[in-house]
């Protein structure tokens, strides 16, 4: 029996992540809707998927991984092959997204947050097949000190769509402006990693400020339409952090090309 593209992947980067000393982490497809709903301020889109349990309680189907993890352990190195269940951005209906990933939780240091990127790398070389691929790299805490207001929102959507006369229409920071145009070529906390051809300091890659506030990044693939890859550090009031990543199984499913 042959496995589809989206099976050999996930296979391939669940033992990558054993491999790395990551434990494998199985979780609930379904929580209570109070888990999430008070919690929506993390997830990517508002829409929740419920439906009335048996015992009359309101139950939710799984939007987020990181917080159904996070619900479970205050630290620790796990990854995960599961599925959720929400709203894509651009889109106006509900959708199952298969996602592979890691979650590094804990107080972090310099090497952990290093040690995520660069699983991420080689997540992306491992999906890529010899294709060229990079990591857009910028800092959310560096934005958070420069976005805020009645229109922070459009800002931080006009950052994410590299419109820098956007942001000028917008009197967005000179220094915010300054990013967007110009990103610095190096961050401090990326040690060596600032030398990888694969990185790119690109600060578009900050959509969400409610969720990360540290590193995020997101991963491109030639061929691939849309990021393969994005994660982050975050902090989520809720008694732990840490910082992890999602492999979007969809878009590597999804995607008809070769290497012809």
């Amino acid at each position: 029996m042959l496995l589809t593209q989206e099976e050999n992947a996930a296979l391939n980067l669940r033992a990558m992540y054993q491999d790395f000393g990551y434990k494998f982490f199985r979780m609930r497809r379904f929580e209570e809707y109070d888990f999430y709903a008070g919690k929506k301020d993390f997830l990517s889109s508002g829409h929740i998927l419920t439906f009335t349990d048996l015992n009359g309680k309101l139950m939710a189907l799984r939007p987020d991984v990181t917080l159904s993890i996070l619900k479970n352990v205050s630290h620790g190195k796990y990854y995960y092959d599961e599925k959720v269940y929400r709203v894509p951005m651009n889109s106006d209906s509900f959708r199952e997204i298969p996602q592979v990933g890691i979650e590094n939780i804990g107080q972090l240091e310099a090497d952990d947050v290093r040690e995520v990127l660069s699983l991420a790398i080689v997540s992306l070389e491992t999906i890529a097949e010899g294709r060229d691929f990079v990591l857009d790299v910028a800092d959310a805490g560096i934005v958070a000190g420069l976005v805020g207001g009645e229109r922070g929102s459009e800002i931080l959507a006009c950052l994410g769509g590299k419109n820098v006369h956007g942001l000028r229409e917008l009197h967005a920071p000179d220094e915010l402006i300054a990013l967007a145009e110009n990103p610095p070529d190096e961050l401090e906390i990326l040690g060596n990693l600032n030398y990888r051809p694969e990185i790119h300091i690109d600060f578009s890659a900050v959509t969400n400020l409610r969720y990360y506030n540290g590193i995020v990044f997101k991963g491109y693939i030639e061929g691939f339409h849309e990021a393969v890859l994005s994660g982050g550090q975050y902090d989520m009031g809720i008694g732990s952090r840490g910082m992890g990543f999602a492999v979007y199984l969809d878009v590597i499913g999804n995607w008809r090309g070769g290497n012809d």
